[in-house]
């Protein structure tokens, strides 16, 4: 499950995200930047949402290598939650705030749900994680 929300996460950190139709210009979304269409001209560095989700991604890649914490491995789960939710939000938010003249709105492509399936492998994880810590606390009482 972590394997997935890594994979998902850096799909979502390095494809296009969607574009803006304006009057005179298209502007391609990435992680990366807002670039126009034809030119490669950066209409807005969006770098701040390139590094929360790269975060999001190192992180349940972290939690794999920590299979013998499994404290410690549930904490690096929620932490990468949370920088999910903040990587959704952030490119919602720039998005929201690019200021396209004409733009009717945001074409937004495919893989933006990729942090949602992320989200969903990261709790499915947690449980896993707290499935396991039972069951090792378990085979201790018995020895």
């Amino acid at each position: 499950m972590l394997l997935i929300s890594a994979v998902m996460m850096a799909l979502f950190s390095f494809c296009s995200l969607g574009q803006i139709q304006g009057a005179d210009i298209t502007v391609n979304f990435t992680a990366l930047s807002m670039t126009v269409e034809g030119t490669g001209k950066t209409y807005m560095p969006t770098w701040y949402i390139l590094v929360v989700s790269l975060l999001s991604t190192l992180l349940p890649l972290i939690g794999i290598f920590r299979y013998k914490a499994l404290k410690e491995q549930r904490k690096i789960c929620m932490l990468s939650i949370v920088l999910t939710l903040a990587a959704m939000a952030s490119a919602w938010i720039a998005s929201s705030y690019a200021g396209v003249e004409g733009a009717r709105g945001m074409a937004w492509s495919s893989i933006v749900i990729a942090p949602f399936v992320a989200i969903i492998a990261l709790i499915v994880a947690i449980r896993c994680i707290g499935s396991d810590m039972r069951k090792l606390s378990g085979y201790d009482r018995l020895r």
